[in-house]
């Protein structure tokens, strides 16, 4: 029965992925005035990214009133994939219409609470997925490994899920509690992004196990969370991030082997074990190849000061959460939400950049290859599989980082 489950799941996971592959979306190549539909599937800064009905990607400007999963109406004249447009209508329904306006308010009450300019990044970053950093914080979050604390993920819904057991009601209450909360934070506080999405069906399923008592398989749960990913949004399956945080999981999973979902599994080796390090050691050496192959570099920050970014930013997360959704400012929680930011902006300043070293180009099934050793050494390795990982990632940053010199 448990292996007819396993089955059915990954002949699902397979139709998803197929279906992806057959709605691969193409950068538009179209001249001259036209008229564009479509849905917003990103905006940074100004830029807005534009996905038609025909699979094509535009790019347009706009100053504001547009989010992702807007539909619009766009007349303009178009030079390849960018768009300049002259008129453009925006339609939402009643779920992204509510979105827009839980998401605007709450915005507006963070941003009253919030002093500094970098305050106000970090919590537009941690607290309503929006990354209004400067490409040259952007640049530096990524060398020195941090960049993914300000990016919402599993480890963020982790600790969400973990604040619900300090109410004083009785468990299944509190699982209640909990899979409501994060439905809200999911759905109506976020736009939609892969590993936000990831996080909260695996925490879902869990919280649903737990109130039926019903066993909870994390390996199950991810294999569902990428299914109806790409089910629902199909051109996820390009991007890196979503592959990231997929395989980040996925390396967690099989590294703890427990009925914990990949997330608390993370979160509890991160304040129990040699302050995180065997499982960041797990997530680097499981997506290093892939980081390698696209951004060439490999950052030792993760080891060096990850863990004193990350406390500061599960904390901010918490304080700020605090002081967004309720009807009141309450002055001390205000204020420790400034002195955890003017700490992480503080460290993020003096902190040294060139904590990484630069790897050399390489094909893609190289980077296939050695995610795939990575992975069949978690499977079948059973004892001292850290040994084995450390090895591993050695190899293959010396390797990327000399082969030129070979």
């Amino acid at each position: 029965m448990v292996y007819r489950g396993f089955i059915l799941l990954f002949a699902v996971t397979l139709l998803a992925t197929l279906w992806a592959t057959f709605n691969k979306p193409q950068w538009g190549k179209t001249f001259g005035y036209k008229t564009l539909e479509g849905v917003v599937i990103n905006r940074t800064y100004n830029k807005v990214y534009l996905l038609t009905e025909k699979g094509e990607i535009y790019r347009f400007y706009a100053k504001g009133g547009i989010f992702p999963q807007d539909w619009v109406r766009l007349e303009g004249t178009v030079r390849g994939s960018l768009v300049k447009p002259r008129k453009v209508e925006v339609e939402r329904g009643l779920l992204q219409r509510f979105r827009v306006k839980v998401h605007q308010t709450l915005k507006g009450r963070f941003l009253k609470t919030a002093k500094t300019p970098f305050e106000k990044k970090l919590g537009s970053a941690l607290l309503l997925g929006e990354n209004w950093f400067s490409r040259k914080e952007k640049k530096k979050l990524s060398l020195i490994g941090i960049y993914h604390l300000v990016v919402i993920s599993g480890m963020h819904y982790a600790l969400l899920f973990g604040f619900f057991f300090l109410f004083p009601v009785r468990f299944k209450l509190r699982y209640y509690l909990a899979l409501g909360f994060l439905s809200f934070f999911t759905f109506l506080v976020l736009f939609p992004k892969a590993p936000a999405y990831r996080a909260f069906i695996s925490f879902a399923l869990f919280l649903v196990a737990k109130i039926w008592e019903r066993p909870y398989s994390p390996l199950k749960a991810l294999l569902l969370a990428y299914s109806l990913s790409l089910l629902l949004f199909p051109h996820w399956l390009y991007s890196v991030g979503f592959w990231l945080s997929y395989l980040a999981s996925l390396g967690l999973i099989l590294y703890y082997r427990s009925d914990r979902t990949p997330e608390e599994n993370f979160l509890r080796n991160f304040f129990g074990n040699l302050f995180g390090l065997e499982a960041t050691l797990v997530v680097l050496a499981v997506i290093t190849p892939l980081i390698a192959y696209y951004f060439h570099f490999f950052s030792f920050g993760s080891f060096l000061y990850g863990w004193v970014f990350t406390v500061l930013t599960e904390f901010f997360l918490l304080v700020g959460l605090l002081n967004a959704v309720t009807l009141w400012s309450f002055p001390p929680f205000v204020e420790a939400q400034h002195i955890l930011a003017n700490a992480f902006e503080v460290l993020f300043e003096k902190v040294p950049e060139k904590v990484y070293i630069p790897l050399s180009p390489f094909p893609f099934w190289v980077a296939v290859v050695l995610v795939i050793t990575t992975l069949g050494v978690l499977i079948f390795v059973k004892k001292k599989k850290w040994v084995y990982l450390t090895l591993l990632l050695l190899f293959e940053v010396l390797f990327f980082h000399y082969r030129n010199h070979l």
